[in-house]
């Protein structure tokens, strides 16, 4: 969340010296200028979040934290898991994406706002990659072929063996 923050103040910064006419840092100017829609899309890939939930996330177990910035539904779930000393314990372990991950199962509702602020690309990235993927894959020499298993193979992150699959097969024999 820092990351983006930074980011986002760089950004405004970055607008600053274009309005006073100062473009010598943007190679590709040209490109962002002929887009009207850089900040909405910008609040598309970095949505506000409120600072309490950012707290919650970094630390749950702060003193400071005030409950009722927390939604109502949330409250309850939340005050367990801060009661909690195991998951203190986990917590002063592991790293946040660890912690949060292992909180899943027995704190859903907490972990579902950390987790969503902690993962915001997860389901843009496999989006264009997917994209980027298919552009690769169906051109226009190919413009006829059926992608899905094409799709499958090249997004899939388990590598296959085959060497196994090989072994497996008997050889054609002469006739």
């Amino acid at each position: 969340m820092d990351c983006l923050r930074g980011f986002l103040a760089k950004f405004q910064n970055w607008q600053r010296k274009v309005g006073a006419g100062n473009v010598v840092m943007f190679e590709n100017l040209s490109a962002v200028l002929d887009e009207n829609e850089e900040d909405s899309l910008l609040n598309m890939y970095f949505p506000e979040f409120e600072e309490e939930e950012g707290k919650l996330v970094r630390n749950p177990f702060s003193g400071t934290l005030n409950i009722t910035t927390i939604p109502s539904d949330v409250q309850d779930e939340f005050l367990d898991l801060k009661q909690d000393s195991a998951a203190k314990d986990l917590y002063e372990e592991k790293s946040l994406n660890v912690f949060w991950c292992s909180m899943h199962q027995s704190y859903p509702k907490v972990s579902e706002i950390a987790l969503r602020l902690l993962l915001p690309f997860s389901t843009t990235y496999l989006c264009e990659s997917s994209f980027s993927t298919l552009l690769q894959i169906k051109n226009k020499s190919r413009n006829r072929l059926d992608v899905d298993p094409d799709m499958r193979c090249a997004l899939s992150v388990t590598q296959p063996r085959i060497r196994q699959l090989t072994e497996k097969k008997q050889y054609q024999p002469s006739h």
